[in-house]
Formats: structure tokens, sequence, C-alpha cells
């Protein structure tokens, strides 16, 4: 209901008819998708289109997504709308763009979710509106490549990269209810003012995940005790986890030994030719990578 961001993923719901244990089955690539800032003509506002688009009726917008669900308490998502646009930056960057598209009568705006922060996350953990999205009026922008740029209206979904800092907080704002980092490359262990980053003394997905899912005494235990929502999180944490060992193998090729399969990629690459088919470039997964063919056999 408050998340920013689709989930691009298509759950089973079949096996969680039974008894026993809950099961979150998916089926497909597991992604996160965000759309532009304002619906189709004539369509309702889902995910981050209700932070902007009829506000005035924004509690009954977002109970109508689950009409199904009688359930559903006014109050409780009238409350959560206040947190959110209290403390969370992420709500605050769409209000900001609602209040701007206000005063300029809804022309062409756009906002950019910034991929890189210019403060270190570990020293200063909450981040503020201008260090996560920027407001562009036109069409001229000097950003990252990685940063997303989410149009006024045209109707098309952009995929968040996994390495995006936002991942994860715009998937689970209550989650995440003041905007915090999620895993990025390049995060050290220890925090050095222009220390060389390095696989030893960086931080691993896998080591990231085991520290937001250990209990502590001093935080609330929201993610524990999330249920079904929990299931997802760890569902998600575990494809970013495989898309980083993906990369690794990427740009580690020389480091496996493929030379080997020399013989196999030229005759391959003679098969394309023939064919008039474009080749890209060949990867090959070790045995120690679960899941792969060679692992299988």
């Amino acid at each position: 209901m408050f998340s920013f961001t689709s989930p691009g993923m298509k759950f089973d719901t079949t096996q969680s008819t039974g008894e026993g244990l809950p099961t979150l089955r998916l089926h497909g690539q597991t992604c996160h998708r965000i759309g532009s800032l304002l619906p189709e003509e004539g369509k309702s506002p889902k995910y981050a289109q209700l932070y902007i688009f009829d506000t005035d009726n924004e509690v009954d917008n977002r109970m109508k997504c689950f009409k199904d669900n009688t359930n559903i308490d006014n109050n409780i998502v009238t409350q959560l709308k206040l947190v959110l646009d209290e403390y969370n930056p992420h709500a605050k960057a769409f209000r900001m763009a609602r209040d701007m598209m206000k005063q300029t009568g809804y022309q062409e705006l756009k906002l950019k979710l910034i991929a890189d922060r210019s403060e270190e996350g570990r020293v200063y953990n909450h981040p503020t509106v201008s260090e996560v999205t920027a407001l562009i009026v036109g069409d001229t922008d000097s950003g990252s490549k990685r940063d997303i740029i989410a149009q006024h209206r045209d109707g098309k979904l952009q995929r968040i990269y996994e390495f995006h800092k936002i991942y994860l907080a715009y998937q689970y704002p209550l989650i995440f209810p003041y905007g915090e980092d999620g895993y990025r490359p390049n995060i050290l262990h220890k925090y050095k003012h222009e220390q060389v980053v390095t696989r030893k003394n960086s931080q691993t997905v896998k080591q990231w995940l085991y520290f937001r899912l250990q209990e502590r005494t001093v935080e609330a235990k929201t993610l524990l005790h999330s249920r079904r929502l929990l299931q997802q999180f760890l569902v998600d944490g575990y494809t970013v986890m495989e898309s980083e060992r993906l990369n690794w193998l990427r740009k580690n090729q020389s480091k496996l030994r493929v030379g080997k399969y020399q013989k196999l990629n030229d005759q391959s690459q003679q098969q394309h030719r023939n064919q008039n088919h474009k080749r890209g470039r060949c990867v090959v997964l070790p045995l120690s990578f679960v899941g792969c063919k060679r692992f299988m056999d």
C-alpha cells in the first residue's frame, strides 16, 4: 500500500492454501520497477503515484488498491501516511514534486533518484531529501548513468538497479521508515577518510544481510516480525546476493581459467558467423556456482 515501486515478480499462491509453514514462491526474475509520476488518463494511481496524484483523497485511493480486504483500518492507514510524511525523505521528495506540479499547473517535471550519496552512510545514517532525489525542469541534466529519472507521464516502467541504495527502501518503506540506505558497493567495514576500497575491507551483500537480520535490544524488531513480508525481503536480499556473485564472475573470467574453453568458444563463434548473428560475450560459470548446468551435472 505504501511502496514506491512495484515488485516485478509473479507470486505463486497455489502452495499457500494448505496447513503447515507459510511459503513464499516466486516465478521469473525478481526485480523492482517504478513508473511515471502521474498515471495515464483514466487510470487509477498506483505505488509512488499515490504520493502525488489526488492527495486530497489519498487514504481512500490507497484502500481501493486492496478493496477485497475489508479488515483494513482507515485510522491506521492515516497514521502511517503521517509518519512517512514526517520522517521518510523519499515521501517528502514526492510531496515536494506534488507541490511543484500544483504551482506550475502540472507542467513537465522529472524526479531524479540519485544513485551515489555524497555523505558516508555509516556516519550520517539518515539521508536528507537533497541527497536522495532532485527535481528536474527541462531536458538537460548531468547526472550519473545509474540515476533513475521518473518521467512526468509516459506510461513506462523502469527497472531499478539492484545495487541502487534505494532498492529496498522504496519497496519496503515501513521497514525503512527513515529512508535508510540499503546495500551498495564499496561499503567499508571501518570508516576511514580516503581509504582504498578492496575486497577484504569492504562489505558484501551477505554480510549486510546478516547485519540487518540481527536482533537488537535498542532497535525495533519490525523486520523480524513482518511475517510474509520478511520472506519477501529475504528473497529480494538473496537475489541481490546472486547478482553480486554473477557480477564478480563476469569481471573475473581470467581468474577462473576459462581459456580451456577457447575451442568451444571458437566453434560457437563460427556458427554465429554462418547464421549472421551478432554474438555477445561468453561468460563461463564455475562448478561452484549453485544452480548452473555444470553444478547440476
